[in-house]
């Protein structure tokens, strides 16, 4: 009786075997801790447009600085009444006489109560005798009774000054800013408004008068 039983329930078994399954299984992965096959569907994945490219038309993408063109400038360059005047020794000497060289060129002193500008009041302009520069008005020549004409004032941006330390003094040479032309010292003992006093060398001055001592005098009717 046992042996008919289990005849029947094997026969059932290859019977339920044989079946064939018409559901479609998909490749699944195998879960190694359960034994279980598990069917995974991955979502697709959205395919995002390739930004790499960028076209012609998008104008805010492709914009591009734009550099102005700078303007150009001419070097700016001194007049030419501000450039110095530099000479060789032979070239000044070609234009000057032997006192005014010596005077203007080597740094001399021309005896006082000699120069033709000492007592000398017209009106008109004091000029460098190296390069014709106006560097004092007569308005402000006074008798200081020093033997040099005298200035209390300067013509602007004419005259440099340097320390002096010659025959054991320290005093203040003055020179012309055109051609470096020595004209003499500045002292502190001028009148007012400035208070100085520029003695020069007459060797070192040219005048030029003014348009009324140029002008012809009336002759007076009788």
């Amino acid at each position: 009786m046992k042996y008919q039983v289990y005849t029947i329930v094997l026969a059932g078994l290859v019977t339920s075997c044989g079946v064939k399954q018409t559901t479609t299984i998909e490749p699944a992965t195998t879960d190694e801790k359960s034994g279980w096959a598990n069917t995974v569907t991955e979502p697709k994945k959205e395919q995002k447009p390739n930004n790499s490219t960028i076209p012609a038309s998008d104008t805010s993408a492709t914009s591009v600085a734009k550099i102005k063109p700078q303007p150009q400038f001419e070097p700016i360059t001194k007049s030419q009444t501000s450039k110095k005047i530099v000479k060789t020794d032979a070239e000044w000497k070609a234009i000057l006489s032997p006192e005014e060289y010596q005077i203007l060129r080597q740094k001399g002193t021309e005896r006082a109560f000699t120069g033709k500008f000492d007592k000398h009041y017209k009106e008109g302009t004091y000029t460098c005798k190296g390069c014709g520069t106006p560097i004092f008005d007569s308005t402000t020549k006074y008798n200081s009774g020093c033997g040099w004409p005298a200035f209390f004032k300067a013509k602007e941006n004419t005259i440099a000054e340097t320390i002096d330390r010659s025959y054991g003094m320290i005093r203040t040479e003055i020179t012309c800013k055109k051609c470096d032309g020595h004209l003499g010292h500045i002292f502190d003992d001028g009148p007012n408004p400035t208070g100085v006093r520029y003695c020069v060398n007459s060797a070192s001055m040219g005048f030029i008068p003014s348009d009324k001592d140029k002008q012809t005098k009336p002759t007076q009717k009788k």
